[in-house]
C-alpha cells in the first residue's frame, strides 16, 4: 500500500529521534486497511492516528488567486478543521487503544497557507470550545452591559464524558512535534515520554474567573 505524505512525515520523525513505530492493519467501514500506528519511546507504548490537512475545494480556489494575483483572502470557523478530524480519530482511537495505552491524534499540516487549522487557537478551541463571553445586565438600562466570566462554549470536543480515550492531540509540522494535552483523559499522556526530543507540550491551563484558559508550555 502506498503511504501517504502524513505517514512518511510521522516515520521520518520517528526515524529521527529514534523513536520505534510499528503500523497496525486495521479495516474502516468499507473493508478497506487503513494504516494506524503503535509508537514507542522510553519502551512505553502510544498508539498514534496520524492525519493529513487537506485544503477544501474554496482553500484551493483561494490557493490558485494568490498565485495568479499575490493576494487572497483565508476564513473559516476556528478550530473546524481539527474538530472534524478529532471526531473521526476518536473512534479509530478507541478501538486501537482499548483502554490499555495512550492515545494520540497527529494533525500533520504540510501547507503553510493552512496552518491556521493547526495553531495552539485552533487546537484549543477544536479540543475545549468555542470562546465565549458572559455578560450580565444591569437593574439600570441606560448603563453598559458588564463582564460576568470568559469561557470555552460551543462545539467542544474534549469532556468529562467525550472522546477521554485521546490522551492528547499533537501537530507535525516540518521537524518539530507540538502536542497538547486532553486534561480529560482516561490515559493520560506522560510528557516525560518525549523529553529532550524536538517536541513542545502543552496542557490547559487552571480556570480563573474572567480569563479563558489558555495553553501552558510544560517544562522539564
Amino acid at each position: 500500500m502506498d503511504k501517504t505524505e502524513s505517514e512518511i512525515a510521522l516515520e521520518e520523525f520517528c526515524d529521527a529521534n529514534g523513536i520505534h513505530w510499528e503500523r497496525i492493519p486495521t479495516e474502516d467501514a468499507a473493508g478497506l486497511k487503513t494504516p494506524d500506528y503503535y509508537i514507542y519511546s522510553f519502551g512505553e507504548q502510544v498508539a498514534a492516528e496520524v492525519k493529513e490537512i487537506q485544503p477544501s475545494p474554496d482553500e484551493r480556489e483561494q490557493e490558485r488567486h494568490l498565485k495568479e494575483k499575490g493576494w487572497s483572502t483565508f476564513g473559516a470557523t476556528p478550530g473546524a478543521r481539527a474538530r472534524a478530524i478529532i471526531g473521526t480519530a476518536g473512534k479509530q482511537l478507541r478501538a486501537k487503544a482499548k483502554g490499555t495505552c495512550p492515545a494520540m491524534v497527529v494533525l500533520y499540516n504540510p501547507s503553510f497557507l493552512l496552518r491556521h487549522h493547526t495553531e495552539p487557537y485552533a487546537i484549543r478551541v477544536a479540543m475545549y470550545g468555542l470562546d465565549a463571553v458572559v455578560l450580565g445586565l444591569p437593574a439600570d438600562m441606560q448603563q453598559s452591559p458588564y463582564l460576568i466570566d470568559r469561557k470555552s462554549g460551543p462545539k467542544r470536543k474534549m469532556t468529562e464524558e467525550h472522546n477521554t480515550s485521546i490522551s492528547a492531540v499533537a501537530a507535525l509540522q516540518g521537524r518539530e512535534l507540538w502536542i497538547y494535552h486532553n486534561v480529560f483523559a482516561a490515559i493520560p499522556l506522560k510528557p516525560g515520554l518525549f523529553r529532550r526530543l524536538p517536541v513542545r507540550q502543552f496542557t490547559l491551563q487552571e480556570k480563573r474567573t474572567g480569563e479563558f484558559s489558555e495553553w501552558k508550555e510544560i517544562v522539564f
